[in-house]
């Protein structure tokens, strides 16, 4: 083989080394960010509160934010429940537990909100989120409730107009797809 032939068999490999692997890392997912959002649990028969501060915690994996929550989520539990002496010590005592997921792709793919609750689920209880986060506005296309819990999508913010329960998941929202602005969760059985 010439030298001439050699080069040119080179730079073809060469070209098509680097052509591969830039093909690889382009083909590669970008992992799923993962965000945490708390609620304040209310007794079944109650209205749910139409104003609830918004404390949320992202993340760079799912497994990081579930052992957030299962760590009583630090630092949030305590701006969630209000601060002063008496609150802390509710903070402290308060067990945290994962009510329910939302995605912002359809069969629990894309980026992942993870809503979490005091004490132990939907047992007599409810929570609602009134409001979602920047970025989860009208941007979520799958949801699942968790711990005894379904959700109920509203369209608006305050749990008013078009509503659709994941009962208790939903691979797509449907007609609700990217239109959640307010998500109850509630006692399986509980239709929004």
């Amino acid at each position: 083989m010439s030298k001439r032939t050699l080069a040119a068999v080179s730079a073809i490999f060469i070209a098509l080394s680097m052509f591969s692997s830039t093909t690889a890392v382009a083909a590669e997912p970008e992992a799923p960010s993962a965000c945490t959002v708390g609620g304040v649990a209310v007794p079944e028969g109650q209205p749910v509160p139409e104003e609830i501060p918004t404390v949320i915690s992202c993340f760079d994996s799912v497994v990081e934010a579930e052992q957030f929550i299962e760590d009583g989520a630090p630092g949030d539990i305590e701006q969630l429940l209000e601060t002063g002496p008496a609150a802390r010590g509710a903070a402290v005592a308060a067990s945290t537990v994962t009510i329910g997921k939302v995605w912002t792709g359809t069969s629990r793919s894309g980026s992942v909100l993870i809503h979490w609750g005091t004490g132990s689920g939907c047992y007599g209880v409810t929570y609602g989120f009134p409001t979602l986060a920047s970025g989860w506005n009208n941007n979520i296309l799958s949801a699942e409730g968790y711990s005894n819990c379904w959700a109920s999508h509203y369209d608006t913010t305050s749990y008013g107009g078009d509503v659709l329960t994941c009962a208790p998941y939903c691979a797509t929202l449907g007609f609700m797809a990217s239109r959640s602005s307010s998500i109850v969760y509630r006692p399986v059985g509980t239709f929004g």
